[in-house]
């Protein structure tokens, strides 16, 4: 009799043990991480995005597209996951501009791009241009780009190298600032 009590005993502990376990696990409150002072909020996000602004004309000055954009109230601003902007040229030549992320203030007033950023200009005659930089800033209203960073211009064989850059699209040039230097393949 003395066994079978020890069993039962043994028994109920063993039962006993993952039942309270279970039981204390599952209605302790769950703590979900509370944002503190450092950490900003989001009020709203936009997957796939496209941003399109139109000239007087009604034509379209330019597009945006992401896909991910989140805004920051706090900040007044927007982040961009890998942006790419598209201007379309004179002569039917679109003008392709792309980075790894982006921000935009909420004025829209200017769009800085930043990490890898590529400028690549294909026009209907001539020669691929390409520029790459790591930090370019866009006026969209103005149709001027400008950065302080490092540029490299790539034109076929022929390449450029500058510190700092500014590009009129309307007027499609582009002046390079400083330490201008490169190499130039005569045909």
């Amino acid at each position: 009799m003395l066994q079978s009590r020890l069993r039962l005993a043994i028994s109920l502990i063993l039962l006993l043990v993952p039942l309270l376990w279970w039981g204390f696990s599952a209605t302790a409150p769950r703590r979900e991480p509370t944002p503190g002072p450092d950490t900003e909020q989001t009020d709203f996000f936009i997957r796939d995005a496209r941003i399109t602004r139109w000239n007087l004309q009604g034509e379209v000055a330019q597009t945006l597209a992401s896909p991910l954009i989140r805004h920051y109230p706090d900040a007044g601003e927007m982040h961009l996951n890998a942006p790419r902007a598209r201007i379309p040229g004179e002569q039917g030549n679109d003008i392709h501009i792309q980075a790894r992320e982006g921000r935009m203030p909420d004025s829209q007033e200017r769009i800085i791009l930043a990490g890898d950023v590529l400028l690549h200009d294909n026009p209907p005659s001539g020669r691929v241009t390409e520029m790459q930089t790591e930090q370019l800033t866009l006026y969209p209203p103005r149709d001027y780009a400008h950065t302080d960073q490092p540029v490299r211009v790539t034109q076929g064989p022929d390449h450029t190298e500058s510190r700092g850059m500014e590009v009129y699209f309307d007027e499609q040039r582009v002046e390079l600032l400083s330490e201008v230097k490169g190499t130039y393949h005569a045909n």
